[in-house]
C-alpha cells in the first residue's frame, strides 16, 4: 500500500532481517551525526543486515563507513545526479529486488520518499512530507531546538527504541592508532607530551575565527601550558594553516586529513589533550574520537550542530544576526567578538580536568 491508512504499533515489527537506511549525500559531519541511528537499529534488531543507501561525494569520508560496525553494506544512489525516468525506475527496481523488511528514510523530501515507498518494503518509517508514507508515528515536533544527531533518533524511537544514545563515535582500527604513534615519534613527541589540536577552517568561510586569534591562542597554549600544536585541515586550508604555523613559530605542526585516511587524523586527535576548532566536519571527528574539545560557534546553532561529547565546551556569543545562512558573510561579528582569553581559559580547564581524571 502506497499510503498507509493508519499508523502501526512497533509491536508489528517481527522478523526484521534486512533494513535499508536512506541517507542522501552526507558530508563528514552528517555521517557522524547519523551513526547513532545505525547503532540503535543494530541494537533494536540484532542480527539484521543494515544497508546504507546514498552516495559519498568526498572520498575521504568513505573510511568512516567502511570501518563502522553498524553499517553492513553500501547501496549507491544519488537522487539528483541523473534525474530522469529511467534512472528513477531503475532505483525502484533495485529497492524492490533487495526485499527490505524495513526502510528508514532520514530525509525530508517528497520524491525520494515516494520512490522508497514504491520499493515494496514490508514497513517504512519516515518524517518526510508530514509522514504520509510512514507506517509509524514520528514525533519530531520540537526539532528546531534539538541536536541533529538526536533528531534522527526520532525514527528509531518510533520503532520502539527506549532512550537511544545520541553520542557520536568513530572507528579507530589498530593501523590508524599505529599511524598516530609513528607521527608523534617522528616529530619528537614522547609518550607523555601535551598536544593541542587546532581546526581553524571550515567549508564555509563565515564559520572561521581569524588566523591572528588562532595564532595568539597557539602561542599561549605553547608558552603557558607547554603544548605542542598540531593544525588539522585539508589541502584547501593550507594557506590559512601556514599563516598560523608561521605566526606561532617553533612547536607547531600540520596534519592533512586528506593525505590518507580521515581515521589517521581521528587517531591523532584522540591523543590530544585538547582540540580547539570552528564548526566543521573535523571538529565533529575530534568529538567522536572522545577528545576534549572547545567549539567556537557563531553563524551556526550549537543546539543543532554543536559538540556532544562529555568532555567538551562550546563558546558562542549570539549576535543580532545569528543564525546566519550566508556562507560568505564578510563582517562575521558573531565570531569576531569572541576573544582569545575566553577560548584559552576553556582549553586550559579541559586540560586540567583531563589531568585530574
Amino acid at each position: 500500500m502506497l499510503i498507509p491508512l493508519s499508523k502501526k504499533s512497533p509491536s508489528v515489527l517481527r522478523d526484521i532481517r534486512k533494513i535499508g537506511v536512506y541517507i542522501g549525500v552526507p558530508g563528514l559531519g552528517d555521517l557522524l551525526f547519523i551513526t547513532p541511528l545505525f547503532r540503535e537499529l543494530k541494537k533494536q534488531f540484532p542480527g539484521s543486515e543494515v544497508v546504507f543507501i546514498g552516495k559519498f561525494l568526498r572520498g575521504y569520508v568513505r573510511p568512516v563507513f567502511d570501518n563502522c560496525e553498524y553499517m553492513d553494506r553500501f547501496l549507491e544512489f544519488h537522487f539528483y545526479e541523473a534525474l530522469n525516468a529511467r534512472s528513477l525506475a531503475r532505483f525502484v527496481k533495485t529497492i524492490r529486488s533487495e526485499k527490505f523488511d524495513l526502510i528508514v528514510d532520514t530525509q525530508r523530501k517528497l520524491a525520494p520518499s515516494l520512490l522508497l515507498r514504491l520499493g515494496g518494503a514490508r514497513f517504512m518509517v519516515s518524517y518526510s512530507s508530514k509522514q504520509i508514507f510512514s507506517d509509524f508515528t514520528v514525533d519530531d515536533s520540537d526539532r528546531a531546538s534539538r541536536h541533529t544527531a538526536d533528531l534522527s533518533l526520532d525514527l528509531v524511537r518510533a520503532l520502539g527504541a527506549m532512550n537511544p544514545d545520541p553520542a557520536l563515535e568513530i572507528p579507530l582500527p589498530p593501523s590508524n592508532k599505529e599511524y598516530a604513534a609513528a607521527f608523534l615519534a617522528s616529530n619528537g613527541f614522547s609518550e607523555g607530551s601535551r598536544l593541542a589540536g587546532l581546526i581553524p577552517c571550515a567549508g564555509h568561510p563565515s564559520r572561521r575565527w581569524t588566523s591572528e586569534k588562532f595564532a595568539a591562542l597557539a602561542r599561549r597554549l605553547r608558552d603557558e601550558l607547554g603544548c605542542s600544536v598540531i593544525c588539522f585541515g585539508s589541502r584547501a586550508d593550507k594557506e590559512v594553516i601556514d599563516e598560523i604555523i608561521a605566526a606561532t613559530g617553533q612547536g607547531a605542526f600540520c596534519e592533512d586529513f586528506e593525505r590518507g585516511s580521515i581515521l589517521d587524523s581521528a587517531a591523532l586527535m584522540a591523543r590530544c589533550s585538547v582540540i580547539v576548532g570552528v564548526d566543521s566536519g573535523p571538529l565533529h571527528v575530534a568529538d567522536a574520537a572522545a577528545a576534549p574539545c572547545v567549539g567556537i560557534y557563531g553563524p551556526t546553532l550549537p543546539e543543532r550542530f554543536g559538540l556532544i561529547g562529555s568532555r567538551s565546551k562550546t563558546i558562542c556569543l549570539y549576535s543580532d544576526c545569528s543564525p546566519c545562512s550566508d556562507p560568505e558573510c564578510v563582517h562575521r561579528k558573531c565570531l569576531n567578538q569572541i576573544e582569545v582569553e575566553e577560548v584559552f581559559d576553556a582549553a586550559r580547564a579541559l586540560i586540567d580536568n583531563s589531568a585530574s581524571d
